[in-house]
């Protein structure tokens, strides 16, 4: 990154520069989301976002600790927390993967596991949800592609797209999986490819039991 002209006569400097991408597909986020710069807990300057999508901060010492905070919800993603760097010393760029929200569109993944966090605490009839616990798949090394962890929400659901290479030849096979939740849980399970998965009950921290699988198909693409 360099300097850069928006006017004659007039040289603006850029300092940092933030690049919002989809965390399963690497594509550049390119609408609905902001950039602030933070000071003092205030959202004072929202960065410009150039012709490519990326979101600039201009004519600011680079020596500082920089504070910047990313609003994606109204483009289905979660919000991710505070990005603080300096970029005289870690660079004048970050590329930022941002996670879809469990109601955000999964059209474009060929394999997702949906379901709800919960604890009961090993008594019948508690269910707490599980807020902010991450969700992640661990396919076999020969059929495992790019992964991408999931975070629950407020209500303990998640959304998790898990990266399954397919065969060139022959029918898709199921896919034994090991879906870890945090590290409290591990849950095994077989997966195929071009099916979203939805537990039809409760994955509780606090029990052993695997919830069965509804699936519905139709899904072709891969992530």
């Amino acid at each position: 990154m360099s300097d850069i002209v928006f006017e004659p006569g007039r040289t603006d400097v850029v300092t940092a520069v933030l690049h919002l991408i989809d965390g399963l597909t690497r594509r550049t986020v390119l609408r609905d989301a902001e950039v602030h710069l933070d000071t003092a807990g205030r959202r004072e300057t929202r960065l410009i976002r150039n012709r490519s999508g990326l979101f600039v901060l201009l004519n600011h010492p680079a020596g500082e600790d920089l504070t910047f905070r990313v609003t994606a919800g109204r483009a289905g993603y979660r919000e991710p927390g505070p990005i603080t760097f300096r970029p005289s010393r870690d660079g004048v760029l970050r590329v930022v993967a941002l996670e879809r929200r469990a109601d955000a569109g999964f059209g474009d993944v060929a394999v997702l596991v949906r379901g709800t966090v919960i604890r009961s605490g090993g008594e019948p009839g508690v269910r707490e949800p599980v807020a902010g616990l991450t969700v992640s798949a661990e396919p076999p090394p020969e059929a495992a592609g790019r992964q991408f962890p999931a975070t629950t929400d407020g209500d303990g659901v998640f959304a998790l797209a898990v990266g399954i290479t397919v065969a060139p030849l022959g029918e898709p096979a199921p896919v034994p999986t090991v879906l870890h939740f945090g590290a409290d849980r591990d849950v095994a399970i077989d997966l195929e490819h071009g099916r979203e998965h939805v537990f039809a009950a409760d994955i509780d921290l606090d029990g052993d039991t695997v919830p069965r699988f509804t699936h519905q198909t139709g899904r072709s693409a891969r992530p």
